[in-house]
């Protein structure tokens, strides 16, 4: 008995009793399959351990509690990132193990998260979201009506970062929707036309689960239309001038487009804008004619023949910030009433 008292006078652990070690809480990884995440956009689920948004501006939505949280990606990208409403922040997709998302510590209790893609050739590798010891997702507040944007450049955005400071993605957030972007730079709408060398366009790519960087791949895999539109708003035509496309073609090529939207989404609002520089502005309202004609009474023509100006552009093609805001400020009100209440 004497040792053991003198043991414990030195402060030294003796076989028993002796107490644990104190161990650091342990983080919870959030499963891919957690009810509680909204997919948002052309997610590839095929292999269950890594979820692959290809699509810019392809997100996620959560909520959760605790005081912060972090994203594993299979590869380094450039991600926005939005904490309770905040204003969208760039955050860098690698180089940890977990990228921490919150810019500073978040106060005790429930949260809202919104992270995405940055932009067109950032793709999203998903493998688990990473909360405090003890946390846990919390069952979404709504679903949001989704607005699907079909376009290129001009639609996937320019700025920093483009998958936010845009027009398309504003709008809808304006509107309280979610919102897709079918869209990429130097894209035209007809297939043998546009500014890309390998004259692919969106009336073949768009029926693809991948963006126009992955044409290599073969054969290419189809997207399953595993999410339907409320609302989809096509932005095209500035690109089929690349090779000169006549005029009787983007028609053709528009009616065919729009009849394909038709068959796939028979009660989606389906509004086709006139390019804001005008190109096959007369062909694009009369595919919509002859659309409405055949019994859809669901698609629009947007006439933005006086939205911009020429201090509206970046290179008088793109709209500048000012632009964007223009734009954002006549498609709005345009959108709201083809907008379900959920």
């Amino acid at each position: 008995m004497a040792s053991l008292v003198f043991a414990l006078a030195l402060g030294l652990c003796v076989p028993a009793p002796c107490l644990a070690q104190a161990t650091e809480p342990v983080p919870v990884q959030v499963s891919l399959t957690d009810p509680n995440i909204q997919y948002i956009g052309r997610w590839d689920r095929s292999d269950p351990a890594l979820y692959h948004g290809y699509w810019g501006g392809v997100y996620l939505r959560a909520r959760f509690t605790g005081t912060s949280v972090g994203i594993k990606l299979a590869n380094r990208t450039g991600l926005v990132a939005s904490i309770d409403n905040e204003a969208f922040r760039t955050v860098d997709g690698g180089g940890a193990d977990t990228v921490l998302l919150n810019a500073r510590p978040l106060k005790p209790g429930t949260h809202s998260l919104l992270v995405g893609s940055a932009g067109q050739n950032y793709e999203v590798s998903f493998q688990a979201l990473v909360l405090d010891a003890g946390s846990a997702t919390v069952a979404p507040e709504s679903t949001r009506p989704l607005i699907e944007f079909i376009g290129d450049s001009i639609t996937t955005g320019t700025g920093s970062p483009a998958g936010t400071l845009n027009w398309a993605w504003n709008t809808a957030e304006a509107l309280g929707c979610d919102h897709t972007q079918i869209a990429f730079s130097g894209r035209a709408l007809t297939t043998g036309f546009g500014c890309a060398k390998d004259k692919a366009a969106l009336d073949t790519q768009y029926l693809c689960l991948k963006n126009f960087n992955h044409l290599a791949d073969n054969p290419q895999p189809q997207w399953s239309f595993s999410y339907t539109p409320d609302v989809i708003v096509i932005n095209l035509g500035q690109n089929d001038q690349c090779g000169s496309e006549p005029h009787a073609v983007l028609q053709a090529s528009y009616v065919k487009f729009l009849r394909m939207l038709w068959e796939h989404f028979p009660k989606a609002e389906i509004v086709a804008m006139e390019p804001f520089s005008h190109a096959y502005a007369d062909e694009i309202k009369t595919a919509v004619h002859e659309i409405a004609a055949a019994g859809n009474p669901h698609v629009h023509y947007a006439d933005t023949s006086d939205w911009l100006q020429r201090e509206d552009y970046v290179d008088g093609v793109h709209p500048n910030g000012v632009g964007n805001l223009k734009v954002m400020g006549r498609l709005t009100p345009l959108l709201r009433p083809l907008v379900p209440a959920k």
